[in-house]
């Protein structure tokens, strides 16, 4: 038997149920277990996007929401733990909801063990474990680890969806990193390499853990950030220090890094086009690069990069 202290969620508003899962954990499990408990949506959400978990396990009645909708919020927020929902009646319409929205199981209350529970676990974890894999080789661009383009429009076409229902402001930003054939011609391919891993690690240096960070292909970058609260002058302003830093860093033989930039502010609605966002903000940022040339300012001199945003909140 495995050593491994398996880690787990439990949403869950009912403490006699919090205390009935821990004993059935432990029938299970033992001692290789521990145990977060939270009593709602907004907890559970926060708890799924910030904090890492092996599984989590979820009832479906949550108040005024159902765990459905905390497991579709968390998925369109990025959230890779799978999720067991647990629920008090054995309703096969729920079981199909529960299925569709990306449930690993759907246990009944009262008819669960504690072996059941502990190869419900297993199990999810596992298939998740393979679906991880397999999903890396489809969506995740090999050189920067970030999304690619499949995998971006694929989770942020959900993030958006979810947007719908709220009022929230999102920033949409396009990237385009100055001087990357010039650097492959004379530095060599494994300098533009350079410049391109660098630009992931100051993209996601500079934004959230739950904001979307895509290399669409080539020299092109997106991010996609919800309930962003700022002026969109400050995000890049901040974008723009941490290019600054990466320079001053990064000693007199890297590559230097200059990044245009295309920032857009917007609310989710039914009528959002992702692909009308990226070709918005795609034309602000070859805007930003054409004044750049135009006063001279391009990435082969060693000047801190000048990078344009739009208000438009």
């Amino acid at each position: 038997m495995s050593s491994e202290v398996v880690r787990i969620l439990l949403v869950e508003d009912d403490e006699d149920d919090h205390v009935l899962t821990g004993n059935l954990l432990s029938d299970g499990f033992g001692s290789r277990f521990t145990l977060d408990w939270v009593q709602d949506t907004t907890a559970g959400l926060e708890r799924l996007t910030t904090r890492t978990y092996d599984v989590a396990l979820v009832d479906y009645n949550l108040g005024s929401n159902t765990g459905i909708e905390l497991l579709r919020d968390a998925v369109a927020r990025g959230c890779h733990t799978p999720v067991i929902m647990l629920t008090g009646q054995n309703d096969r319409a729920t079981d199909l909801a529960a299925m569709h929205a990306g449930a690993a199981d759907y246990l009944v209350k009262g008819r669960v063990t504690g072996d059941m529970l502990e190869r419900s676990i297993r199990y999810a974890r596992e298939r998740h474990r393979l679906l991880a894999e397999i999903s890396a080789l489809s969506l995740t661009d090999e050189l920067t680890g970030l999304s690619n383009r499949r995998g971006f429009f694929t989770m942020a076409d959900q993030r958006l969806q979810l947007l719908e229902r709220r009022e929230t402001q999102c920033v949409l930003i396009f990237c385009d990193v100055d001087g990357l054939k010039q650097a492959n011609d004379r530095l060599g391919h494994e300098a533009g390499d350079r410049l391109l891993v660098d630009s992931a690690r100051v993209l996601c240096t500079t934004f959230r853990s739950t904001d979307l960070v895509a290399r669409l292909g080539g020299d092109e970058f997106v991010v996609l950030a919800d309930d962003v609260s700022e002026p969109t002058e400050w995000v890049v302003a901040r974008l723009e220090r941490q290019i600054a830093a990466r320079n001053a860093s990064a000693g007199p033989q890297a590559p230097w890094l200059s990044i245009s930039v295309g920032a857009l502010a917007f609310r989710a609605g039914p009528s959002t086009s992702l692909a009308g966002l990226i070709a918005e903000a795609d034309e602000l940022m070859l805007e930003c690069k054409a004044g750049r040339r135009h006063a001279g300012d391009g990435s082969a001199r060693r000047t801190q990069p000048r990078l344009m945003a739009i208000e438009g909140w």
